[in-house]
């Protein structure tokens, strides 16, 4: 009986020392705030190409009418 008190005496206290420490949530913490980060990361990169690719699909398209109508096709009005 008293290695049973002993043992659940041992419990509750490593179980109360564990519920005292910080440092198992803090590491949580930076995990979740990394992860965080890099989704924040790839979403934002993914924006920038995505707009940048139809931005610049945009200016093609306009310098290559403008060079059309200046130059013709293929050069002919040179």
């Amino acid at each position: 009986m008293n290695s049973l008190k002993k043992q659940s005496r041992k419990n509750l206290r490593d179980l109360w020392n564990f519920a005292r420490r910080e440092d198992g949530l803090v590491t949580v913490e930076w995990v979740a705030l990394t992860a965080a980060m890099v989704v924040a990361a790839v979403v934002i990169s993914y924006t920038v190409m995505h707009n940048t690719n139809t931005e610049a699909a945009t200016i093609g398209t306009g310098v290559n009418n403008q060079v059309t109508n200046t130059y013709g096709t293929n050069g002919s009005k040179l």
